[in-house]
């Protein structure tokens, strides 16, 4: 079992970032998408973008926290993060303490007032929920006026990744979206959407390969990252992108 915790360490690389996330695929224990290089390199992405939005010391809500990676991430970033997840005890794989993590048993009502954050993240986390229009509800409602929604892996419903996995009978999602129709679901509930894109069109995690094949993938994650996000802006090839990325804000009024 992988066993760790991180303290955030302030003005370190990529490399050391890398370094401290990155899980070996030839370990049992590893998770797949820690165990990706490429992957990783993605996660530091989303938290620079999140970043270059928000100002020092903004509360943010990693909802959905899982593992607390981007919840490590975005720390090391000079943001106050509060890490929700729903129905689990925190375990020994986490890679922040797991006192500091809030977990909710239903699974739409959030424990926190309204208006208490300025930006709130779902990592792969929306396509997931039970009764989406009641979560989204409840986002904006704990979200300030003007606070930021940022919606990351949001499966596309055409990626030829998902395809794939479902023709190789491997897990994939039975939820999918479209562009407009996630954005016509957001304004509908008084979002206002600033940025939307496809993106992840090449694979990451390698998906039921063997830990052999996906080790010497990593040699190539630079490549794979750079090549990967010049595909994702080329149309007609980012229609089969595997996912959507979304930044929408509260409306005020």
């Amino acid at each position: 079992m992988v066993t760790r915790r991180i303290s955030p360490i302030w003005g370190s690389s990529v490399k050391d970032e890398i370094e401290q996330l990155l899980e070996d695929p030839l370990d049992p224990a590893s998770h797949l998408h820690l165990s990706s290089k490429a992957s990783l390199l993605n996660y530091l992405r989303l938290a620079d973008e999140m970043r270059r939005f928000l100002n020092p010391g903004d509360d943010v809500l990693d909802w959905g926290c899982g593992l607390g990676h981007m919840s490590w991430l975005l720390e090391r970033r000079g943001l106050a993060v509060t890490s929700y997840d729903i129905g689990r005890a925190p375990h020994e794989e986490l890679i922040i303490d797991p006192d500091r993590i809030i977990v909710g048993e239903d699974p739409v009502i959030l424990p926190f007032s309204s208006g208490t954050f300025d930006a709130l993240l779902s990592c792969g986390v929306l396509e997931h929920v039970q009764d989406e229009t009641g979560s989204l509800q409840e986002i904006k409602r704990v979200l300030k006026p003007g606070g930021f929604f940022f919606i990351y892996q949001l499966p596309q419903r055409y990626a030829y990744t998902e395809l794939i996995n479902s023709w190789r009978g491997l897990w994939h999602h039975p939820r999918r979206y479209t562009p407009r129709g996630i954005r016509r679901k957001l304004e509908r509930l008084g979002f206002r959407v600033l940025q939307q894109r496809r993106a992840n069109c090449l694979p990451k995690n390698l998906t039921g390969l063997p830990p052999l094949v996906r080790r010497a993938y990593n040699q190539l994650a630079g490549l794979v990252h750079l090549v990967d996000l010049g595909f994702s802006k080329v149309p007609p090839v980012n229609l089969l992108c595997h996912s959507i990325e979304i930044i929408a804000e509260v409306q005020e009024g």
